[in-house]
């Protein structure tokens, strides 16, 4: 009777060492930590902000919305007293599968902001020295755009930017 208790002791210590979950099912990989890319309208939005997967808490802060004549695609990431946003801006035309340069200003930008306690740094338009979009999707009967980004920006007295692996599945506001 003794063995087969110390068989059953065992065989519970060895079911709960093997069914332990690690409590943190985040992966390791920044670009894993992005949503998928999708075409389907799935209101996602994410991108590396040097090299940290960045997205946003919930839909409320991204938006896509197509007015006067372009395009506004923005997503505000608020963790731990930090505010990080980025807007990008493309005016028509445009379309599908063609990369758009975020450094031809008027027609295509990109800014981004990152706020705290301790500092603000806006970098503007005109900061952003290089960078595209492509849009994989842009259905205006569903009123569906879809898309990849990247672009790096400097300011004088803030750290240097890189924005990578961006990408985003909306509804867009017409």
């Amino acid at each position: 009777m003794k063995t087969f208790t110390t068989l059953i002791v065992y065989s519970l210590m060895l079911m709960a060492v093997t069914n332990c979950k690690n409590d943190d099912d985040t992966p390791t990989n920044p670009i894993d930590q992005l949503p998928p890319l999708t075409q389907t309208g799935e209101n996602t939005f994410g991108c590396l902000v040097n090299g940290k997967a960045k997205i946003p808490n919930n839909t409320s802060n991204m938006s896509a919305i197509y007015q006067g004549g372009g395009i506004q695609i923005s997503g505000e990431i608020i963790t731990n007293e930090v505010i990080e946003s980025i807007l990008i801006i493309v005016l028509d035309p445009f379309e599908v599968n063609q990369n758009y340069s975020l450094t031809n200003l008027p027609n295509q930008k990109a800014n981004f902001l990152i706020s705290s306690n301790q500092n603000r740094c806006l970098y503007d338009f005109d900061n952003t020295f290089e960078g595209s979009i492509n849009f994989s999707k842009i259905d205006k009967t569903n009123y569906i755009i879809s898309g990849s980004f990247e672009f790096s920006t400097k300011k004088d007295g803030c750290p240097d930017i890189k924005i990578t692996n961006g990408r985003f599945d909306m509804k867009y506001i017409p």
